[in-house]
């Protein structure tokens, strides 16, 4: 018996979104910034799903600014 996979809400956005990148011919990327020039709100879970995508592009824990660089403005 083959054991099937239930997907979570997040796990199905982030395939909707896939998707509807390939459909309209754009990379997820520039689906995500498509979708934020419409100025449209997101979903909780389109939420969720953009900010996975933004911490899949980094790896482990990021330091936080030191409060020189927050006086500063640095980034």
């Amino acid at each position: 018996m083959t054991e099937m996979k239930s997907l979570s809400r997040i796990e199905e956005m982030d395939a909707s979104f896939d998707r509807r990148a390939r459909a309209n011919g754009r990379t997820f990327e520039q689906e995500i910034e498509f979708m934020l020039e419409q100025k449209r709100p997101l979903t909780p879970e389109e939420r969720v799903a953009l900010i996975r995508y933004f911490h899949s592009s980094y790896d482990g824990i990021q330091p936080s600014l030191t409060l020189e660089e927050i006086r500063e403005g640095l980034m």
